[in-house]
């Protein structure tokens, strides 16, 4: 069965010492069962790849990610069909999972990293997120070796198109069932401070 996940990668940074300690992932999918290790690693992720020193009180660090109105962190959307499997590339964001929604929609390319460079290509009603370039717009120099390795992932336009809907339940989801239990130490003020600015980093409704 195709799907697709939100996703952060590589959190290798220092983990704040006043939260439990999370054994390391490259890859931690974000929706409603993730653990408390993956927001653990969420958080570290969070601070490490936009200079927040965890060093701190947690309420300091949280006054800092309260104030900071814009972040970047490592991710993106996942896209999966049995034993198939497309990951974010460099440079991708968790934070601009919606581009990829708002392109599918459009029918226009989007954004999903590099080296490799997966790409996405139309045809009628059907989506294919192929692995690499195939069409050899971002890669010039692609050869017909490479190209014979690269595979897609054929949607429904209009069912990715909810499967990436759905991304912005998971990533509310993520928040109140992991995220906010990984908090506990911090009081109820700081925890709802921090949700408000978290659906404005990943441009999430909040109904």
């Amino acid at each position: 069965m195709v799907k697709v996940s939100a996703i952060i990668q590589d959190p290798y940074f220092d983990q704040p010492s006043w939260l439990s300690k999370a054994e390391y992932r490259e890859n931690v999918v974000l929706s409603k069962l993730s653990s408390i290790d993956d927001a653990v690693l969420f958080f570290t992720l969070l601070c490490g790849y936009n200079d927040v020193d965890v060093a701190r009180d947690p309420t300091d660090v949280l006054n800092e990610l309260i104030a900071t109105d814009e972040v970047v962190i490592r991710g993106g959307i996942t896209f999966e069909d049995k034993n198939k499997v497309i990951l974010p590339s460099c440079c991708c964001g968790l934070e601009n999972w919606r581009d990829v929604l708002e392109a599918v929609i459009s029918k226009e390319g989007v954004w999903l990293g590099h080296n490799p460079f997966p790409s996405v290509e139309y045809i009628d009603n059907t989506v294919r997120i192929w692995s690499d370039d195939f069409s050899g717009v971002m890669r010039k120099d692609v050869t017909e070796k490479e190209i014979r390795k690269m595979y897609y992932i054929e949607y429904s336009r209009d069912d990715l198109i909810k499967k990436l809907q759905s991304i912005e339940t998971d990533l509310l989801d993520f928040y109140k069932c992991s995220f906010k239990k990984a908090l506990w130490m911090v009081d109820d003020y700081h925890k709802e401070m921090l949700f408000l600015k978290y659906c404005k980093w990943f441009n999430l409704d909040v109904k």
